[in-house]
């Protein structure tokens, strides 16, 4: 079980990190990132300023937490909490109708869809199903076939799941 736990930490990292470095490759990238959460929270310039910073300061320390054992269950605990965030505001705003692109990792413009939200959901779950079954166990050993089997896994997994729209378009 502890390959489960290290391979849900290093997706819900590896999800993060992109989206992170997504919104802070530039600063029109930063910029569209700000309007898109002001416009899909429905709130005014300077709240969506703070809101779009405290989302940015949270995925890097979600990203940094879940890197080093000790901390493990502080930063899948932390992405538990704000993909279920993440999850509510974007229901919210497709119930007002919004067509606002999902900025989650930056440059996207495809309006925000049910499967956005879904996404935020489905690792909400796997982020508090890590903490669950983690804190379940007494030691952590990997060996290193163990984490060669799961480094591909995962890595897929960020793939299929930072490129979500690309993936959706491809099955409509």
């Amino acid at each position: 079980m502890s390959y489960v736990v290290l391979s849900c930490r290093y997706l819900l990292g590896g999800v993060f990190l992109v989206a992170l470095v997504g919104k802070l490759r530039s600063r029109a990238a930063y910029s569209e990132f700000v309007a898109a959460t002001g416009a899909l929270l429905g709130v005014g310039d300077r709240i969506a300023r703070w809101a779009a910073m405290s989302t940015v300061v949270a995925e890097a320390v979600i990203v940094c937490a879940l890197i080093a054992e000790p901390t493990a269950r502080v930063g899948l605990g932390l992405a538990a909490l704000l993909l279920g965030c993440f999850s509510v505001a974007l229901t919210r705003a497709l119930r007002r109708g919004s067509t606002t692109p999902c900025r989650c990792f930056g440059a996207s413009t495809t309006p925000i869809r049910i499967e956005h939200a879904l996404r935020s959901a489905v690792l909400g779950v796997l982020a508090l199903g890590g903490l669950l079954l983690d804190l379940t166990l007494e030691t952590h050993r990997y060996e290193l076939a163990g984490v060669a089997v799961s480094v591909p896994a995962v890595a897929a997994g960020i793939l299929l799941t930072t490129r979500l729209d690309d993936v959706a378009d491809l099955l409509r």
